[in-house]
């Protein structure tokens, strides 16, 4: 294979992959996540106190409520259908820093970006806010998706710590939010750092 054809296949590679990032982006602050069937087998279902030992925290999962992880491994966290239909949905995740966003504030920018590249930000609160002692950020984001006349809701708590990135992201709507946000409330009031199986792939 020529090095002319090497490019070709490397830029349709890349553009590929940036279009599907775009649609995953999209989908992510735009109502439709999780998709039909997240609280379903072969996803896992989890109870009462949920214990990630590969990133090292722990939190109350409020009952009567269940969390479900996709099956695949590895477990970064878990979410929680508060609503089909409006969607209103909360997630817990941490992954490594692989975008270098360093701070809160830089992986907030990195959604904001992200949204604006078809979307629109209707209003975007941002404010100080610690989690279990780890100094972190809270953004509270209206967006209004192209094509859809609802507005929705993010509020999202974000800690950057050890080069990891933690978050707690509920996605609700205004009339649903009032309610949805004391689930998250007593989420954060639960959230426990815990010791960190370092020798796990991450």
């Amino acid at each position: 294979m020529s090095m002319r054809e090497c490019s070709i296949l490397l830029c349709l590679f890349a553009c590929t992959c940036g279009a599907a990032g775009r649609a995953a982006a999209r989908g992510e602050f735009c109502g439709t996540q999780p998709p039909p069937g997240f609280d379903q087998p072969p996803n896992q279902a989890h109870t009462g106190r949920y214990i990630n030992q590969l990133y090292g925290y722990s939190v109350d999962i409020p009952a009567p409520l269940s969390a479900y992880s996709k099956s695949e491994a590895p477990v970064r966290g878990f979410g929680i259908v508060l609503s089909w239909l409006p969607r209103a949905y909360l997630s817990v995740d941490a992954a490594y820093d692989a975008y270098y966003d360093i701070t809160a504030d830089g992986v907030h920018r990195r959604d904001l970006n992200a949204i604006r590249l078809h979307d629109v930000v209707v209003a975007d609160q941002v404010s100080s806010h610690s989690v279990a002692r780890a100094a972190g950020g809270r953004y509270v984001t209206r967006v209004q998706c192209a094509g859809d006349a609802q507005v929705y809701i993010h509020d999202d708590v974000i800690v950057v710590r050890n080069r990891e990135i933690y978050r707690l992201n509920l996605q609700s709507v205004p009339e649903r939010y009032a309610g949805d946000v004391k689930v998250l409330e007593a989420m954060l009031r639960s959230w426990r750092w815990e010791g960190a199986q370092a020798f796990y792939v991450k």
